[in-house]
């Protein structure tokens, strides 16, 4: 974690796992009796529907009215639902012809930059890392894992993908699931590399060698990471990405040079 001058934000990533693979950014706001911003949920608002958000911080009014709310243009608080003093849940509505992109959040005195994004249509997914590794281990080594995530975009004015203009809307709920990366003939790598579950964590199979393979060859190889989401809307066509991932053997010798040795 890093200290910002002033002394009043630290931010930076907490890790976990055999390889401190597995990790979350973290922000954190030191507390103070002004109004304190920190999230919203969902993020995502697609224009001509309702929304319930949620608007999570600190020292919220508990009278906080829909008239001290302000999403931008195009966004109309239609009522708070529930309040505290750490969150605040109110009903939106946005106009089908709101303008689309990342919106800045006013509540109750208390502000937060990009709170919010505004989008018409998921243009694409894209999953993310694009390239990912894996570690085969739990018998001697350590597994390491690999987390993917489905991410939706806007493709923005120019409705080209992968421009400067592209809205990021953020993260959706696929579908996962594996398919042979081809590099020689009857490759069999995703009968053995291992499995991803529901939410897109990929878990490697057992460090090796393994008698049932031809060779009796480790459980290492490279395989697609394949996402599929359906977004909502009646007329919306289902969306697909897909990611490579690369299953090698455990990391035998790690090098730590902070550390002296006895």
């Amino acid at each position: 974690m890093f200290v910002e001058p002033g002394w009043q934000e630290m931010s930076g990533r907490w890790f976990s796992g055999g390889y401190d693979e597995l990790g979350m950014d973290v922000s954190l706001k030191r507390l103070s009796n002004s109004v304190v911003v920190s999230g919203v949920a969902p993020r995502a608002l697609q224009s001509g529907m309702q929304h319930d958000v949620t608007i999570l911080g600190a020292n919220l009014p508990r009278d906080l009215g829909p008239a001290s709310l302000d999403f931008g243009p195009g966004v109309h608080v239609e009522r708070v639902v529930r309040a505290t003093s750490d969150s605040v849940t109110v009903r939106v509505a946005i106009d089908s012809t709101a303008p689309v992109g990342a919106r800045d959040l006013f509540a109750g005195g208390g502000s937060l930059r990009d709170a919010a994004v505004v989008f018409d249509k998921m243009s694409r997914i894209k999953v993310m890392p694009l390239a990912g590794l894996a570690r085969t281990g739990g018998a001697v080594f350590p597994k390491q894992l690999q987390q993917f995530d489905a991410v939706a975009y806007h493709n923005g004015a120019d409705n080209r993908p992968d421009t400067e203009d592209d809205i990021e809307i953020g993260r959706v709920n696929a579908t996962w699931s594996l398919e042979e990366y081809q590099t020689t003939y009857d490759d069999d790598d995703i009968k053995f590399v291992g499995a991803i579950d529901k939410s897109g964590l990929f878990t490697p199979n057992a460090d090796g060698p393994n008698s049932a393979r031809v060779g009796n060859r480790n459980n290492i190889g490279d395989v697609w990471v394949v996402a599929s989401y359906q977004p909502p809307g009646k007329n919306a066509k289902p969306l697909k990405a897909r990611a490579h991932l690369v299953v090698t053997v455990p990391l035998y010798v790690k090098f730590v040079p902070w550390r002296t040795q006895p």
